[in-house]
């Protein structure tokens, strides 16, 4: 039985196969020059197809459809290469006019000023890079395209995949774009577009990474200021004299508590986005294989001095937040069990109390019981002396007193009998009832 190859597929399979080939290297001849442009917009995506939309438009292009992630087309002026990533995406514009100085003075120049406004406040990377061909320069000190491209005090550079040079300063120019100077030595066919690719992927994440750093500062004092909290409830804690007391300490730290889960909640993506970046950081400058140049950091050397600290601190805060909500669980969980302890001492008191009063109820009970069965007794002797007076008087042969005080024995064990189980019988019906 022959079956098509659609009937045995899983829903997913075309999908997920196509993933691998999704987001294609650009090709890349030098020498080229390329703008690369990463937009972040909180953790909402819902901006980003309006905003290529625009651009579309301004050309007469047609956009992509609806949940596209990937985007590539040559919009005259320059190719470009548009892509959708979790929380953020990126445009990189290849210019087709090689020509000119390394570096453009206005690199933006050339976008449509309306598309520019749109993006206003939402611009994460901004970087302009410059594919070059040429000789291997002896040394840092020897090389003057690299002096004349970058004024920072510090440029990292190195010889990269084994046929090309990477340098930049890191630094925010002017203009508002960032610069990378690539040099071409004697790259194989498109390995100058996986070069282009991966430089402008380390930029761009570790931009993405460092955007936990000022959610790392303004978390800072704060635990520091929840730490010192716990710490005094923690020794009044060992003070605490009263059921009243224990209360308010445990309300101070469930308080306490709930700010810091809810500080947690918030931040927790962010570090760990952080964490997934930096990652992709590593990652490339490793896929790089660098080389040192005489006289220059290579850009892993840069990213250790620079990045990595600030990730590092990024890290120690959240691991005291993690460390903050342990110690507050154990505090919570120790005040509690200490205010469940008091609670079960109060009912064991509660219950004693309650059992000495059952205990002086029920001999009180068990008094009224005899002075019901002397009352009721009474008063059924006396009813019995008017029976056997009447049955005298009718002419029975009844002797009053005999049978009067023959009967008060058998009165009083009738009473008491009885009461005693109409008692029972009640009892009964209340043990029935609950």
């Amino acid at each position: 039985m022959n079956h098509s190859s659609e009937s045995l597929d899983h829903p997913q399979r075309i999908a997920l196969a196509g993933e691998l080939h999704a987001r294609p290297f650009m090709r890349i001849d030098p020498p080229a020059r390329v703008l690369h442009l990463a937009l972040f917009d909180g953790e909402s995506l819902t901006q980003h197809p309006a905003w290529l939309a625009i651009l579309c438009e301004c050309f007469g292009v047609t956009p992509p459809v609806s949940g596209a992630r990937y985007f590539s087309h040559d919009f005259g002026p320059y190719r470009l290469k548009w892509e959708n990533h979790a929380e953020f995406s990126t445009y990189t514009f290849v210019l087709r006019d090689s020509d000119g100085p390394v570096f453009a003075e206005s690199p933006l120049a050339g976008l449509p000023q309306s598309w520019l406004s749109a993006l206003k406040g939402y611009v994460i990377s901004a970087t302009q890079l410059s594919f070059i061909k040429g000789p291997v320069e002896p040394s840092y000190a020897n090389d003057s395209a690299v002096h004349d491209c970058f004024v920072g005090t510090v440029v990292a550079g190195a010889r990269v995949m084994a046929g090309a040079e990477a340098w930049s300063d890191f630094l925010v120019q002017p203009d508002g774009v960032g610069r990378f100077l690539l040099r071409d030595v004697s790259l194989r066919e498109f390995q100058a577009g996986r070069l282009t690719q991966r430089v402008l992927e380390i930029d761009t994440y570790r931009m993405m990474a460092l955007l936990a750093l000022p959610v790392a500062q303004q978390c800072q004092p704060a635990i520091s200021i929840a730490e010192a909290d716990l710490a005094v409830i923690s020794r009044e804690l060992a003070g605490v004299a009263s059921p009243d007391e224990e209360q308010s300490l445990l309300e101070r730290l469930t308080r306490l508590s709930a700010s810091i889960e809810a500080m947690v909640e918030n931040n927790n993506y962010r570090f760990s986005a952080a964490d997934a970046y930096f990652n992709i950081v590593r990652a490339r400058l490793q896929e790089l294989r660098e080389e040192r140049i005489e006289g220059a950091p290579t850009f892993g050397e840069f990213m250790d001095r620079r990045l990595v600290p600030a990730i590092d601190f990024c890290a120690s805060v959240r691991r005291r937040q993690g460390e903050l909500v342990e110690r507050l669980s154990r505090a919570d969980s120790l005040l509690r069990t200490r205010v469940t302890m008091t609670q079960e001492r109060n009912n064991a008191e509660i219950l004693v109390s309650l059992n000495q009063r059952a205990a002086v109820q029920l001999r009180l009970q068990q008094t009224v019981e005899g002075f019901s069965t002397v009352a009721i007794s009474y008063y059924l002797l006396g009813l019995s002396n008017y029976l056997f007076k009447s049955l005298d008087k009718l002419g029975f042969p009844v002797n009053v007193d005999i049978a009067s005080g023959i009967a008060i024995p058998v009165v009083i064990v009738t009473v008491w009998f009885g009461v005693r189980r109409i008692r029972h019988s009640l009892v009964g019906q209340d043990a029935s009832t609950h």
